[in-house]
């Protein structure tokens, strides 16, 4: 239910132990009263630091009315941070005071429960008490079990929680709290319209939005109304639990094709929706209820696979721009993060980050006990096998391998109502025979190969996939699977390693199959290694079948036919393989047919050129004159992309695939025609600087969380000798350099328009997508750390200045103040990027702001990293420059990115 804060004047303290009193007579047991002897401050503690964290813990305010209260600055100001943080408030006159009197943002906002004279206090109470159920604060708990489901298990193991298992979701209190003021201060007027969960692989995002917010959430009926969640499964709009689906549940239309049509289906549930009878404390009454629409696994709108997941996201970011009253609550993976945010129509919507980091180690003590108190009857769990259990568990997948241990300890052996240490170790085989013993059972505790060969069959192509996002399960339909392979599915399924289910799609009931949680690809080793040795292969199918998407989306225009050349022969290699060949549809088959075809076409092409150059060189000895040399230059561009460049080319695919790290060019190995460039994995991180950072300056604030997605960037600065290569290629303008600079030195005197220009000659000689770094994408490749929760650090390298660690103006190097150093002179950081601190400035693509929450303004761009003339303070990592488009200076150069 959550905590009720009291919020009050000294001068009212009897008023308020009354009020407690009363609550706790009807059942509300959480109640903070500051004067209270348990609950309340305690005795040596700092009052204002007890009350902060009652503050921010708590579910609801009760503000206690009396002209005491009006007269405290100090209580007013408690009223409007209440306010400020989303919190539900319930005001009540507790002593006769004039209504005029009262704080504009109280009296316009609220309705007042009165209890100030005897004779009102039954009926103020009364009002009181409807306010605080229909907000969903009720005394009583959740339901458990939930009604219809008496057999219920306390422990569902890999499946995520449900609304139905909010009595059983332990461990997560303050989130809850944090999330659900999150949406009531975007139903009051902050103007996020989307609330971002985002959380790595297996932190429980999924459990968090159903059993944890959508619960409370549907008890609130005055504030929110809670569509059913859709999961973009393989069709987002369509699917059996799409769009339409959801609001075919909630009693409204189901063809959803444009922005109007979802704004005119909530307005159909708003016409709907029975007014309620008039009484109760609550709070925003006047306001009309604001739709929420809960999306599950949101990354799934970016899958190769999910057609509808660019209409999905069309559809939906043009309905929260036509309708106010309509807020968006998602979950998807830190690592597809990048995916929603740069995607065309949800990149402009404002998005509030919600990070949801693991189940702190203090909190999975509650998640075992909690509960096995709620089973019926009580489940007796030994102290010993709770401190078992956390002994073993790692801080990787350590939520759902315990979700998964504890089902399969109560299922095998808590029949007589304990679970023990003794049957945890010796009989379970503890966390890592869980997964262990699932697999065993499956298929054999001594599975001959043929066995093995059935599994790898099973799970390799069908259940799993390689994207841009790394490994992921895939949701496959039964006729992905082998024949031979159906008998072992359903052994899989019997042991809860995989979930099958039945869905209707395009009016076709089909039975699909799915790995019942991600960890189970990084937990059973003989599977991780089987999709380590298949990686190239997945991600070369995960390729076509993105490509095959775009290309019918854009009504089978040549241009998205990307597959030529090397990567067209891998794919038709993949394809052709036997275990593979059930993978492909007709659409990933008709694209291959088609790339073919442009292959051939082009090779036509590049003969033609060859021969048309030949005659044109032929001319130019013949004294064609100026038109011949025109021709030739254009001609000689296409023939160098062709020789130079596209043969040597590295397939997005096999970036997918690539370790972090992994160092590639897309020219001729050891060549200076083009940056070595490396991978750079996909995280998250705390971008900008704390308050307290030495040197700080406001426009690297406010710090916020942000994530990337995986991009390879120049393992070192554009050097003197690529830009040449540009220079040559017609490309880039030739620029005077400073007399110290040679081949590996850092390009200098480079404007924003010239280090465009240079991203759109590579781009064009590779046929692959160069660019100029974001300012995000900068400062996580420069921290070097993909985690939220990695510490701070000021500098690459860490807090402190020191020595010889980069080139500045009182960096301690040879180079200081002088001249910019040759590439790659200092250690690398943790990425294995060089030079991310000092040397040069290197150009960002974003336009400018006066701080992250300003602007943007273009004209001038950002300009990251310091430089060989600059001062310490402007190598630090979160540092932001800027200049205007044109200017060009001896100490501003360049790093290029590739997205892949």
């Amino acid at each position: 239910m959550g905590v009720l804060f009291i919020s009050h004047s000294s001068q009212d303290n009897d008023r308020a132990t009354r009020v407690r009193d009363w609550l706790h007579g009807q059942g509300w047991r959480e109640v903070f009263l500051d004067l209270d002897a348990e609950q309340g401050l305690a005795p040596g503690h700092r009052w204002q630091d007890e009350l902060k964290r009652a503050g921010e813990r708590c579910a609801a305010v009760l503000v206690l009315i009396s002209p005491s209260w009006l007269a405290s600055f100090w209580c007013r100001t408690e009223f409007l941070l209440a306010d400020q943080l989303g919190k539900r408030i319930f005001p009540i006159f507790v002593a006769p005071t004039p209504f005029d009197d009262l704080p504009i943002e109280l009296k316009a906002k609220f309705q007042i429960a009165d209890i100030s004279v005897p004779e009102k206090e039954a009926d103020g109470f009364q009002r009181l008490a409807v306010g605080l159920r229909r907000a969903g604060l009720d005394p009583d708990s959740f339901d458990w079990p939930p009604p219809g489901d008496p057999n219920r298990s306390v422990f569902r193991g890999l499946k995520a929680l449900d609304a139905e298992d909010a009595a059983v979701f332990f461990g997560r209190d303050a989130a809850i709290t944090k999330g659900l003021d999150d949406l009531r201060q975007m139903r009051g007027g902050a103007p996020e319209r989307v609330l971002v969960i985002l959380g790595a692989s297996g932190a429980g995002k999924s459990s968090f939005l159903r059993a944890g917010l959508v619960s409370r959430l549907k008890r609130d009926e005055d504030s929110f109304r809670v569509l059913p969640i859709v999961r973009p499964g393989r069709a987002a709009l369509t699917g059996p639990e799409g769009l339409q689906a959801s609001l075919a549940s909630a009693g409204a239309r189901t063809a959803i094709a444009q922005p109007r049509d979802l704004i005119e289906a909530m307005a159909t549930l708003r016409r709907a929706a029975a007014p309620r009878p008039d009484g109760g404390a609550q709070s925003g009454a006047a306001k009309p209820a604001t739709f929420i629409l809960p999306v599950d696994q949101a990354e799934e709108l970016f899958a190769p696979e999910n057609a509808e997941g660019a209409a999905f996201c069309s559809v939906v970011a043009g309905a929260l721009e036509g309708d106010s009253d309509v807020l968006l609550l998602l979950t998807i993976r830190s690592d597809a993060y990048g995916r929603l945010q740069a995607d065309p129509s949800f990149g402009t919507a404002q998005q509030r980050l919600f990070n949801l980091p693991a189940v702190p180690a203090g909190s999975l003590k509650e998640v075992i006990e909690g509960p096995a108190k709620l089973a019926r009857p009580p489940l007796a769990v030994e102290p010993e096998l709770t401190q078992a259990l956390l002994a073993d568990l790692s801080s990787a997948d350590a939520l759902p391998l315990l979700a998964f241990t504890l089902e399969r300890l109560l299922t095998d052996y808590g029949r007589d109502s304990k679970l023990t240490v003794a049957d945890y170790r010796e009989k379970l085989g503890g966390i890592a025979g869980a997964i262990q013993a699932g697999v065993a059972a499956a298929v054999g505790p001594w599975p001959d190969p043929h066995r093995l060969a059935l599994a790898r069959r099973l799970f390799i192509p069908a259940l799993v996939q390689i994207d841009h996002d790394g490994v992921r399960r895939r949701i496959a339909s039964r006729g992905d699977v082998p024949a031979e392979a159906q008998g072992l599915a359903a052994a899989f399924v019997e042991q809860r390693i995989l979930i099958a289910d039945r869905r209707t799609v395009d009016g076709t009931e089909i039975e699909t199959l799915e790995v019942a949680h991600e960890a189970i690809l990084r937990q059973w080793p003989t599977l991780a290694a089987w999709i380590a040795e298949e990686g190239e292969a997945l991600a070369v199918l995960a390729g076509v079948r993105s490509a095959a998407r775009d290309w019918r989306a854009h009504q089978d225009d040549a241009a998205w036919l990307v597959h030529r050349d090397e990567r067209l022969g891998a794919a038709q290699a993949t394809l052709a393989r036997e275990d593979f060949a059930g993978a492909s549809d007709p659409a990933m088959r008709d694209y291959i047919v088609a790339c073919r075809a442009a292959e051939r076409r082009a090779t036509r092409g590049r003969r033609r050129l060859q021969g048309v150059a030949a005659v044109l060189a032929l001319g130019l000895i013949a004294g064609l004159g100026w038109a011949g040399w025109t021709y030739r230059a254009a001609l000689g561009s296409l023939l160098t992309a062709y020789e130079r460049y596209r043969p040597f080319v590295t397939p997005p695919a096999t970036l997918a695939a690539a370790a972090a790290g992994t160092s590639f060019q897309d020219c001729g190995k050891g060549a200076n025609d083009c940056p070595v460039m490396l991978v750079v994995p996909a995280g998250q991180f705390m971008m900008g600087s704390p308050d307290a950072e030495r040197g700080r300056f406001p426009r690297e604030g406010p710090v916020h969380p942000d994530a990337v997605r995986r991009f390879a960037l120049s393992k070192f600065d554009v050097t003197v000798g690529e830009w040449t290569a540009c220079v040559r290629g017609g490309g880039c303008p030739a620029i005077q350099q400073p007399d110290w600079a040679g081949d590996s030195s850092p390009v200098v005197n480079v404007s924003w328009n010239d280090a465009e220009a240079y991203a759109r000659w590579l781009s064009q000689m590779t046929g692959v997508a160069y660019r100029l770094p974001s300012e995000a994408e900068w400062e996580y490749a420069a921290r070097g750390q993909t985690t939220l929760a990695a510490p701070h650090r000021v500098y690459p390298w860490g807090d402190a200045l020191g020595t010889d660690n980069a080139d500045c103006q009182g960096c301690g190097s040879a180079w200081d103040a002088r001249q910019a150093a040759p590439v790659g002179s200092f250690k690398p950081n943790a990425f294995g990027l060089y030079d991310m601190a000092g040397e040069v400035w290197q150009w960002a693509q974003d336009c400018v702001q006066k701080d992250y929450t300003a602007p943007l303004w273009c004209g001038m761009h950002s300009m990251r990293g310091g430089a060989w003339d600059t001062p310490p303070g402007s190598v630090r990592s979160a540092y932001r420059g800027g200049y205007i488009d044109y200017n060009r200076s001896p100490d501003q150069g360049m790093r290029i990115a590739r997205t892949i």
